[in-house]
């Protein structure tokens, strides 16, 4: 049988001549080949590595390119990277070393021929460092960076401090990378986006940049030396001043595509080498490894994780992205804003857990932590449960949450909207959130995939379960009290001092009445909007000291936070002395008309 080349028959691909004969007019033919060489090769060197520049073929071979990739030689040594577009930056190179340098391009036929080869010599330091400095008090230059940083330890991002930046800087990249075989580098860290004015990083920094997609993914942020080998490694952090700021957006930005980024508005550079070594991890460690690895888990919000040899420490603005105050029909109006569970207002989730002699109550406030950062309450009203079920009042949106008295969004029962982010069978061997006493609390079913069993205890049961402490757990339901009735473990102080973390901005602004239609959304002009229908009047308060009577009808709750001039004017105010955020909210009905003044709110 003759082969038949690959040939276009309009806009589809055939093995076989076009047509059903010979007669007739033939239809045109265009064949598909590789791409053409990259053109403009132009290459740079930097500390261990090097950067590419070009432009794309003259002819893509009828094909879109999918991808570029940069190769650079020296003898048996070779480094590459993949990209698709310009430049292309290849890492972990030897300085001092001449290297070769060519691109390709690759399409859906194959990939075509080299560029021409440019050579190319790493230096160290290449860059003017003007006295520019990066130490950091927990390891000295060539030092060990101690246990707590590593996964062994508490997987902490250590502190660091940097001076003598050049003039002219105006924003900073940090990078923590490893050379794990010749030619390859990882990054355990890539934060960027860092103001100018900025000199220090705490330890478990998660206030400063934007944070970058390391190598072990899919968290952003810091990922802490976990080395499967033998031996001490290196592990080098560098910080670059800029010259501009980055201009890279979305999420799950790698080290590479920020180098990449910064490879032309990088004015200086300094690092600093530490070396680590596996141990053996502690039980705290361990559990403080189980609380971090399950925010992986979230596509709806990813709290920061910190621990100490006590407690981990859930960070979060408890606003997750899934749509929020859909679907409840009974409701006391607040909304949902941006909380501060940052710093030392962080939840307490305690390492090793253990089952108590005696359980704890869990009837009114929060009993736990989703691995979205969004507060767990119990099911019950403020008050305490002979005040009514929230859920069965029809006071909760369709993922189970809803806005409290400090326009604070969490859940009462099953967290499902966040869970929808995953396959049902995950939640069977990976945590929905963690309770206040340190417990894990799973999805609806045990490890094995049959539903969970709940004792008369707390609803929790004994059954191992992977990625959690071992001893105890609860599992979520869609009765009754849908998460624990009561603690098994020894809760966290947070329980006692849930109010301390909670700062209402406005009075309560209705008693609870039957709503419908309720939607929240995002306007065009970037505020917020709670609609709702009412089918009897009510009464609001703006200040606490007023009342406002509103008709039957529909409404609009409209809010956005303060920024720039508008907030400094706000904090100006005697009235909001000590205070640091503001939200303006307006209060209208459908059709544009206002319900009741307009106010700003901080705390």
């Amino acid at each position: 049988m003759n082969k038949l080349p690959w040939i276009f028959c309009g806009a589809v691909v055939f093995l076989t001549a076009c047509g059903g004969g010979s007669s007739g007019p033939s239809n045109p033919v265009s064949t598909l080949t590789f791409p053409g060489t990259p053109l403009n090769i132009t290459v740079s060197a930097g500390d261990a590595l090097a950067t590419i520049n070009f432009s794309a073929p003259s002819s893509d071979g009828g094909s879109a390119i999918t991808s570029y990739t940069a190769t650079c030689t020296n003898g048996s040594a070779k480094g590459t990277q993949q990209g698709t577009t310009s430049p292309l930056l290849v890492a972990a190179l030897t300085n001092g070393s001449t290297y070769a340098c060519s691109v390709v391009a690759t399409n859906a036929q194959g990939t075509g021929s080299a560029s021409s080869a440019l050579n190319v010599t790493p230096v160290a330091s290449s860059l003017p460092m003007n006295g520019f400095t990066l130490t950091s008090p927990v390891a000295a230059e060539g030092g060990t960076l101690p246990v707590d940083y590593t996964c062994d330890g508490f997987s902490a991002s250590p502190a660091l401090s940097w001076r003598n930046a050049p003039a002219g800087t105006q924003e900073f990249a940090l990078m923590m990378s490893t050379i794990p075989s010749p030619g390859t580098v990882k990054y355990n860290w890539v934060l960027y986006k860092i103001a100018s004015s900025v000199t220090d990083l705490a330890k478990d920094n998660y206030a400063i940049g934007t944070a970058g997609l390391g190598s072990d993914g899919p968290l952003l942020g810091y990922q802490a030396p976990c080395s499967q080998g033998p031996g001490a490694k290196t592990y080098t952090f560098t910080l670059y001043a800029l010259s501009k700021p980055v201009s890279l957006s979305g999420s799950g930005i790698g080290g590479s595509e920020v180098l990449s980024a910064i490879s032309a508005s990088t004015l200086s550079q300094a690092s600093l080498n530490v070396s680590a070594t596996r141990t053996t991890p502690s039980s705290a460690a361990t559990h403080c490894t189980y609380v971090r690895n399950s925010v992986a888990g979230s596509t709806t919000g990813t709290p920061a994780i910190s621990c100490d040899a006590s407690y981990a420490y859930m960070a979060s603005s408890a606003l997750p992205s899934h749509t929020m105050m859909n679907g409840i029909t009974a409701t006391n109006l607040q909304v949902p804003i941006a909380q501060n569970f940052w710093a030392s207002n962080a939840w307490r989730i305690p390492l090793n857990p253990a089952i108590a002699s005696t359980t704890t109550s869990a009837v009114d406030g929060p009993i736990g932590v989703a691995i979205n950062g969004v507060p767990i309450f119990n099911p019950c009203k403020q008050g305490g449960c002979q005040n009514g079920d929230t859920k069965l009042l029809g006071e909760l949106d369709s993922c189970n949450g809803h806005a409290g008295r400090a326009d604070d969004y969490h859940y009462h029962a099953a967290p499902v909207c966040m869970m929808a982010g995953k396959a049902s069978n995950y939640w069977d061997t990976h945590p929905v959130g963690w309770a206040l006493d340190g417990f894990a609390i799973m999805g609806y079913n045990n490890p094995d995939g049959t539903k969970a069993t709940r004792d008369a205890v707390c609803g929790g049961n004994t059954v191992s379960t992977p990625n959690a402490p071992a001893g105890y757990s609860y599992h979520v339901t869609d009765t009754s009290p849908y998460v624990l009735s009561c603690f098994r473990g020894t809760p966290s102080p947070d329980l006692a001092g849930q109010g301390a973390k909670y700062s209402p901005i406005r009075q309560p602004p209705v008693t609870p009445f039957a709503v419908s239609g309720m939607s929240l959304t995002g306007a065009v002009d970037g505020m917020q909007t709670l609609q709702f229908t009412s089918s009897q009047s009510f009464t609001t308060t703006a200040t606490g000291s007023d009342s406002v009577v509103n008709k039957a009808g529909s409404y609009q709750i409209r809010y956005t936070p303060l920024s720039g001039v508008d907030l400094v004017a706000a904090l100006a105010l005697s009235a909001n002395k000590g205070k640091s955020s503001c939200w303006r909210f307006e209060f209208l009905t459908t059709a544009g008309a206002s319900s009741q003044p307009a106010q700003i709110y901080c705390r």
